[in-house]
């Protein structure tokens, strides 16, 4: 019989091993070496979450000036870098999540209104 324990471990071994991931880790790195920077990002990080979340019907125009607010982020490569690498390595692991909750049929369908 096959030990979950040990299927998740090679799963996130295997996730260790990906070009998104070892990118991410890698810039992620270089960014915590900027205090400042990785502070700016955390912030940003923050309100467009909560933007997202808040669900406004004035998204558009928030969204705009958070860009605006957080414009020196835009313009900084490092930055630029990191946010692209997180952003792939963040679309690979939603896909793996959609994989499996469709392969194992887990009941998602409340979620949706």
């Amino acid at each position: 019989m096959v030990q979950p324990e040990k299927v998740m471990q090679e799963l996130i071994d295997s996730i260790r091993t990906t070009k998104e991931y070892n990118q991410y880790q890698s810039l992620l790195e270089s960014v915590k070496k900027k205090p400042e920077l990785y502070a700016r990002i955390g912030e940003y990080h923050r309100k467009s979450l909560a933007l997202q979340m808040n669900k406004s019907p004035n998204f558009i125009q928030e969204n705009n000036d958070l860009q605006k607010e957080y414009a020196d982020l835009q313009n900084n490569g490092l930055t630029n870098e990191f946010l692209a690498a997180e952003h792939q390595y963040c679309n690979m692991v939603q896909k793996l999540q959609e994989k499996f909750i469709n392969a194992v049929n887990i009941e998602t369908d409340f979620l949706e209104e």
